[in-house]
């Protein structure tokens, strides 16, 4: 996963669609959360690039060799720390005034593995440590809007040179199981149309409901702080939201 094609477009993508809105955010949340913290799934550094450039102090973690590779063409003279390793199972050997996980990289993994995932971040978090999650949930795919198994253009964007990077989609979902199952197929083409690249993937992501997610993090020792919906953190929370970002704390003491 995030590989590749994938992994150089990932970021092309993700700035077509503007400004790194899930930024402000984060430092909402790390600004409650003074000293080093983690970002699990950091990949090319979209999100911990900028932060670190803003003076906080953050590490990294991601399973993608190919994203770690682009983080350190990225990074600073003095290249921050990141670690290479599976957040079902990451031992850093540290713990963390806060831990995040954005960009809806929770859902990549597992349900059956969450509570366990859980626990390893709780176990790497400082006895009031903060944990920050990003989800999404799929509202075209479960309401019809987007047809099941026809290919659609995903994402579709020109680099000034006239080369142009798209990402087609088929996607098949199974609601009782809350499972959306996702084959890309990334193309990146000459200024004349010509295919010059390609590369498929495909992700199985899991779909949490707010109440779901939030009594997960509760019988896992945490207790939640704040929820956001679609990234408008001074508004209430809406249950319809398509994006749904909390803010939790390490509790003391499991039952």
């Amino acid at each position: 996963m995030y590989e590749k094609l994938e992994a150089t477009l990932h970021d092309t993508f993700w700035e077509a669609e503007g400004a790194g809105i899930e930024l402000s955010l984060l430092e909402k949340f790390l600004d409650s959360h003074s000293g080093t913290s983690l970002e699990l799934g950091c990949g090319s550094g979209r999100l911990m690039l900028p932060l670190l450039e803003k003076g906080y102090l953050i590490e990294g973690l991601d399973n993608s060799a190919d994203m770690l590779e682009l983080f350190r063409q990225h990074a600073p003279p003095q290249e921050p720390v990141i670690h290479h390793g599976d957040i079902r199972e990451f031992q850093t050997g540290a713990t963390y005034s806060a831990i995040t996980i954005p960009a809806f990289t929770l859902q990549l993994l597992p349900y059956a593995d969450l509570p366990a995932i859980l626990a390893n971040i709780r176990r790497h978090l400082h006895p009031d440590g903060g944990l920050y999650i990003t989800l999404f949930i799929p509202w075209a795919e479960i309401t019809g809007d987007l047809e099941e198994g026809e290919e659609f253009l995903d994402h579709e964007t020109y680099y000034p040179d006239g080369r142009c990077a798209r990402c087609h989609t088929r996607f098949q979902i199974r609601r009782i199981s809350q499972q959306l199952l996702r084959e890309h197929r990334y193309e990146l083409c000459s200024k004349d149309g010509k295919v010059i690249e390609t590369s498929n993937s495909t992700h199985d992501l899991t779909w949490l409901w707010p109440r779901e997610v939030c009594k997960l993090l509760t019988d896992s020792g945490f207790s939640i702080q704040k929820m956001i919906g679609d990234f408008k953190i001074d508004e209430p929370f809406d249950e319809d939201s398509q994006m749904v970002t909390l803010f939790a704390q390490r509790v003391e003491e499991l039952d």
